[in-house]
């Protein structure tokens, strides 16, 4: 299987066509992928130039939550920075797309 690991804007429901492809993974299943697109989506927040100087991290994938209304994604995970000297930690959104080879 192919998984392409998609960044939003903050928002996995909002302009969907604008968000960024940051990586792609292949394996059999998304268990066999989990490490390699946590460690994708916490690599890419920390390359953003607003992010650079903080500590970044993400959350496994899971199946789209129902409430969403994107229908594009089979999965999706929460990318988390880190500010140093911040009262919230900055969430963003990933989108994941399954794809047979």
């Amino acid at each position: 299987m192919k998984y392409l690991l998609y960044r939003s804007f903050g928002n996995l429901d909002k302009d969907v066509k604008k968000h960024e492809l940051v990586a792609v993974e292949y394996g059999k299943d998304i268990y066999d992928v989990t490490d390699a697109l946590i460690k994708a989506a916490a690599d890419d927040l920390a390359g953003m130039p607003e992010y650079e100087k903080f500590e970044t991290a993400a959350y496994a994938p899971e199946p789209v939550k129902d409430f969403r209304r994107v229908r594009r994604y089979a999965y999706e995970m929460m990318g988390i920075v880190y500010p140093t000297h911040g009262d919230k930690n900055i969430l963003i959104d990933f989108g994941i797309v399954e794809e047979a080879e």
